[in-house]
């Protein structure tokens, strides 16, 4: 899902990071339980992450000091919180099926997948002010690729002046209309993969265009967005949350 994928799954991943890191903030901001939590092994993953982000043993007991703490007194407030967070996570309302369903229907247009390209280019630029003209150049260097006496990489490497993609034998990567020059896309919107286009001119310069592959818009399936739904729709509930007094 190149339009959704990238937002939630760093948010999922980032959810993720924001929990492991709030259970240490935690256990340093507030007193531990009356009641000694088992430090177990997520309480000792936890308890050896914080001891990771120090690059000494004397930084380490420098934070230890500062928060006016001991290591057993450390591990235990970590241990008590995540058995708080954990009991938390256990009351929490789970995201149901018929929720994330809902939200795929009232939201289905926000999902649409734009219509994308995977491309590759020969450029020469429109901004050399020795080279005013440079229609002569493209068009020899496009006969050379239509008759097969050049091949395409090797044409993006001696002649293409995009230092970015020349060293990629002119790939351009996947691309959607808002990211190119529309005489670009007027253009590559034409070819069918494998096929050459004509020297193009854009405001940034002459292109010979390869087309590689071609995706049509599309809206995705329930199925397939349900993961990512389910976590959105899972942090608002947390966020929604009353805070814990412990």
């Amino acid at each position: 899902m190149p339009r959704s994928n990238a937002f939630p799954a760093v948010l999922i991943a980032f959810t993720g990071v924001l929990l492991a890191a709030g259970i240490v903030w935690k256990a340093l901001q507030e007193p531990a339980g009356q009641a000694d939590a088992p430090f177990g092994e997520q309480a000792r993953r936890e308890f050896e992450r914080h001891q990771r982000q120090f690059q000494t043993t004397a930084d380490y007991q420098a934070r230890l000091a500062a928060q006016r703490l001991d290591e057993p007194a450390l591990q235990q407030r970590i241990a008590t919180a995540i058995e708080t967070q954990n009991r938390l996570e256990a009351a929490m309302p789970q995201v149901s099926e018929r929720e994330a369903k809902a939200w795929y229907d009232a939201h289905r247009n926000s999902l649409r997948i734009p219509e994308a390209w995977h491309a590759a280019h020969v450029f020469l630029t429109r901004h050399d002010k020795a080279k005013p003209d440079r229609s002569s150049e493209i068009d020899a260097i496009h006969r050379q690729l239509a008759a097969g006496e050049l091949p395409f990489p090797a044409a993006a490497a001696r002649f293409s002046e995009d230092e970015r993609t020349k060293k990629l034998q002119g790939d351009l990567g996947w691309f959607t209309r808002d990211r190119m020059p529309e005489a670009f896309i007027d253009a590559v919107a034409k070819l069918k993969p494998g096929e050459l286009s004509k020297p193009v001119l854009s405001p940034l310069g002459w292109h010979i265009i390869r087309l590689i592959e071609h995706r049509p818009a599309r809206t995705p399936s329930f199925e397939e967005a349900r993961a990512e739904i389910i976590a959105l729709l899972d942090l608002q509930k947390r966020q929604q949350m009353p805070p814990s007094n412990q």
